[in-house]
């Protein structure tokens, strides 16, 4: 079945110039995923790599025609998932070394992110697991795919005439660029003599494994004793010119249960200014690819259900135009209290503890806070408890619903500006729903000069797929109760027993960051990218509290508003705590751009936050720290934006110099601010198709500074 799908491809395809639509349909038929095809130009060394939802191809093929390429190419990916790359589980490791020194985390990381973390070395280590497992797709791709095996062996034939002079390479290079060429060809034998016993041992690794019946635990395991070969080896210097070696692993003095490092796992490696020089740079072999961004577990974008947001109570309630049907009376309940509707910031919630903290639960992580007085970061000195959201009643979420509904049927338009870039066109087509009337005509021009016919004449709407996560992180300190009075009146959420006839109320500051929130996640939606809606309060440094309203895997449904109705106004706002959980949370994340947008009413604000140093400096000392973790963000490539509807931002704001931060004078002005303003980043990630940041260092920043984040 699999060939004729191949074969189908070959006809479809007309010319070198090949469309990709025919080959995502291709990639969907071997592994029924969907996928979009983007071309890069060979010469182009930062192409993206593969993500879940994109596979980047080059536009130029040498040594096998581009068709042969494209398919050869998807059919290792696809072989990937099929034969479980993705899927290794610890506790089917017959290793038991291996086996018994892991532990799968709970903390939703999966089993090879638990692996790879016991490496100290961990680019090093995915480098050798990505050539033993491209090894093993490869062992089994002809056999499963028989049409493939001649584009295979020319592919193949093809890279090995391109790789790099041995002579040139640092003794660690070399090793895995022997590595490399033997996973392409098992008859590579020879090498030079300065790496002769480390690709002895290589080869030992390699004949042990069979790779037609092994898993990826089997290769996870010779993966171990691969990087105790290696490691051990310098990335300095180069081989120079040198004797070649033919090799025989029986003549090794080693035993293959020997291969394995001295300490198991590993200790983290201090990471040094300047130690990218350490790092091994080859050139990748083109028809496989990259499979590292599948080996996080990643949330997929996802986009809500717009009736969550649009639900009524009652038909009986709204109007013909759709208006929304309220009863106004004199007659109310008993007064809401103003100005602030909310729980003080008391010191007798504070639970006082001395130094540096402990984890207390699964659920806590523990951060280091910047002492601008010091000059030192304090380890281990604020703890987060990550909570879920509890739901609000049936009541809250109606509630919250019909007040909303009038301001989200004013903000549709709004919602709608984003949604052109979420389509590109495709001209020139062999098919479509348009027609491209300058190709019709030109091809109408051909056939009549006899120039031959053209049946690329229509054009169609492609998705835009664009790797982009966002994470709003909103403060819901006890500020965010005050009443803002210009803004227009909404419904009164007091219980219907209490008040049967509900008056209008200013809304609060707390509400209007929810509907903002819930309107960019319709608008992301729109677009889709992956995004987030956290809150976060606390009292003192001991109890940082960050609430998950919407999770990046997580729908948008009714559950999500349920969340979001029941949040209450609450202690403080400990800012930098707050941002470098959200980093962690991004970090671990395969988006090429990661942002995080912060709601916030005021400057950063706790009990006990630089109180040390005289109620005076606290506000210096909190803004400092705050300001250091924006930093660590941007440094890690995540950017931060802040919102603040605080009127006497001014006085404080640009001590935040590592973040864009934006004062609005009108607090109701939110939601249309917060879409222009991601309105803005999806101008600027559409003109620079190749911006990209690597944030995966984030978390070995943190834990360097002083955080303790499992």
């Amino acid at each position: 079945m699999m060939a004729n799908v191949a074969n189908t491809v070959n006809r479809e395809i007309v010319g070198e110039d090949v469309q990709t639509r025919p080959f995502e349909l291709y990639f969907r038929a071997l592994s029924g995923n969907d996928v979009t095809i983007e071309q890069y130009a060979p010469e182009d060394p930062a192409h993206y790599p593969d993500t879940p939802t994109t596979i980047r191809l080059p536009r130029a093929t040498a040594g096998i025609s581009k068709r042969s390429f494209y398919r050869l190419a998807l059919a290792h990916r696809s072989l990937h998932l099929q034969l479980g790359t993705y899927d290794f589980q610890i506790e089917r490791v017959a290793n038991t070394l291996l086996r018994n020194t892991l532990t799968p985390s709970d903390e939703g990381a999966s089993d090879l992110e638990v692996f790879f973390a016991a490496f100290s070395d961990i680019p090093l280590a995915k480098l050798i697991f990505e050539t033993l497992e491209d090894a093993r797709i490869d062992a089994r791709l002809p056999l499963i795919y028989p049409g493939l095996k001649d584009q295979l062996e020319s592919a193949i034939s093809s890279e090995l005439l391109s790789r790099p002079d041995w002579n040139g390479l640092p003794p660690r290079g070399a090793v895995v660029e022997f590595a490399l060429r033997r996973s392409m060809d098992p008859r590579i034998n020879e090498v030079p003599e300065a790496i002769a016993e480390a690709a002895r041992e290589t080869l030992m690794i390699y004949d042990s494994l069979n790779l037609l019946e092994a898993s990826v635990e089997d290769i996870a395991a010779a993966c171990v004793q691969m990087y105790s070969v290696v490691n051990l080896l310098p990335n300095l210097g180069v081989l120079g010119k040198s004797g070649t070696k033919v090799l025989d692993a029986s003549d090794s003095t080693k035993s293959i249960s020997s291969l394995w490092p001295s300490q198991w796992p590993e200790e983290g490696r201090v990471r040094l200014e300047g130690d990218d020089v350490l790092l091994i740079s080859l050139p990748d072999i083109s028809y496989r690819g990259s499979i590292g961004s599948f080996l996080v577990r990643a949330p997929s974008a996802s986009g809500p259900d717009h009736q969550a947001l649009y639900h009524m109570r009652s038909i009986s309630e709204v109007g013909e135009g759709g208006e929304i049907l309220t009863t106004k009376s004199a007659v109310s309940g008993p007064p809401e209290p103003l100005p602030h509707d909310h729980h003080d910031v008391s010191r007798h919630l504070h639970s006082h503890e001395e130094g540096s903290l402990r984890p207390m639960g699964a659920k806590t992580f523990l951060y280091p806070e910047w002492d601008k007085y010091q000059g030192q970061y304090r380890r281990d000195w604020c703890r987060v408890v990550q909570l879920s959201a509890p739901g609000g009643g049936a009541l809250e979420r109606s509630v919250l619903q019909i007040r909303y509904a009038k301001e989200l049927r004013r903000l549709r338009r709004a919602m709608d500006v984003p949604l052109s870039q979420a389509f590109e066109v495709e001209r020139r087509a062999p098919d479509g729903p348009d027609i491209d009337y300058d190709a019709a005509v030109g091809a109408l021009i051909d056939f009549r000069t006899g120039a031959g016919t053209n049946d690329f004449v229509y054009q169609d709407l492609r998705r835009a797929r664009r790797d982009i996560s966002v994470l709003l992180l909103i403060d819901v300190s006890a500020s965010t109760a005050e009443r803002v009075e210009d803004a227009e009146p909404i419904e009164s959420a007091l219980p219907r027993d209490i008040s049967p006839n509900p008056t209008l109320r200013p809304p609060r500051i707390l509400d209007i960051e929810m509907i903002s929130s819930l309107l960019c996640t319709s608008a992301l939606d729109a677009v889709g990218d992956a995004f987030s809606v956290w809150t976060f309060s606390g009292t003192g440094r001991e109890r940082v509290v960050l609430s998950e309203i919407k999770g990046f895997s997580e729908p948008m449904s009714g559950m999500v508003v349920s969340r979001a109705s029941a949040i209450k106004p609450i202690h403080a706002t400990r800012l930098g705590a707050a941002v470098r959980h959200c980093g962690m949370v991004l970090s671990k994340l395969q988006s090429q751009t990661k942002v995080l947008l912060i709601l916030t009413d005021g400057r950063p604000f706790d009990i006990d936050y630089g109180t040390s140093y005289g109620e005076a400096e606290s506000q210096s000392y909190a803004l400092a720290d705050s300001d250091k973790a924006l930093w660590e963000l941007s440094a890690g490539g995540i950017e931060p934006y802040v919102l603040t509807v605080d009127p006497a931002g001014e006085e404080y704001v640009s001590e935040l110099a590592s973040a864009k931060v934006e004062i609005l004078e009108d607090v109701s002005s939110l939601p249309e601010k917060l879409l222009r303003l991601y309105k803005g980043l999806l101008d600027r990630d559409h003109k620079l198709p190749n911006h990209r940041h690597a944030a995966n260092g984030f978390k070995t920043t943190i834990q360097s500074l002083g955080g303790h984040t499992r």
